[in-house]
């Protein structure tokens, strides 16, 4: 191949790179060396979706004291056996039980002095799940009825969080891609479509309620559960604009 020739093939070479260049350019648009758009917005958006909770969680606790570590579980361990009996005999299902913590302390009293005392307590406490919230008073007052001697704050849930959970993100796009039409129809732009969508906040549905105690009588011990509770989506949408 003469010299010529190299020539022309070189100059018709770098005119295809040129051309292919052009063209890949065109084909981006507005886009950036990386790939993502140029032109964006980023907005956000809050969603609450109100649901009646359908279960209740209390924490129940028993204590027992004897001057061996030995005889304190065993007191302890019968006691319990009793409140779970009473559970049971309640209605509640022994899957809707669960332990939650097991301990045992010695105890002193008048240290140091010649009326020093020793002994252990023997701790267990049980977390239970009442899915017939009008019953959660009478739940209670079995369980106080039967040996329990602490009862801890109530808390009210949805038994599926999930369903309303993804109302609320649903809710929450839809509240997005408003912002950003009205936002781009100010700017005499057009919303493209979805670059990234990021979830910025969730606040699980549960009420937690204050318990002091149980009284027992022939009355239940009065419960009242939240109406609704707020299942809460916020989330941060970044849409491509023309």
């Amino acid at each position: 191949m003469s010299r010529r020739t190299w020539i022309v093939a070189g100059a018709v070479l770098v005119t295809l790179v040129v051309i292919t260049f052009a063209a890949t350019a065109l084909a981006q648009g507005d886009t950036s060396p990386t790939g993502k758009p140029v032109h964006t917005i980023t907005v956000s958006s809050t969603a609450t979706v109100k649901a009646s909770p359908d279960e209740a969680v209390i924490g129940l606790g028993v204590h027992s004291e004897a001057a061996g570590s030995a005889d304190a579980f065993a007191q302890n361990a019968k006691d319990m056996r009793s409140v779970l009996d009473a559970l049971e005999a309640a209605g509640i299902d022994e899957k809707d039980i669960q332990t939650t913590n097991v301990s045992l302390q010695q105890r002193v009293t008048d240290r140091g002095t010649p009326n020093e005392q020793r002994s252990f307590v023997a701790s267990n406490s049980i977390q239970v799940t009442i899915h017939d919230l009008s019953a959660v008073g009478s739940v209670i007052d079995a369980a106080v009825g039967a040996g329990a001697d602490s009862v801890n704050d109530i808390r009210f849930q949805l038994s599926n969080p999930d369903a309303v959970r993804t109302d609320a993100l649903t809710r929450a796009v839809a509240g997005a891609r408003a912002k950003a039409d009205a936002l781009a129809q100010a700017a005499d732009a057009t919303v493209v479509r979805v670059v990234t969508i990021d979830e910025q906040n969730y606040r699980p549905p549960v009420y937690a309620q204050a318990f002091a105690g149980a009284a027992l009588g022939a009355v239940p011990t009065p419960v009242v559960p939240p109406s609704s509770l707020d299942v809460t989506e916020t989330i941060s949408v970044v849409w491509e604009i023309s």
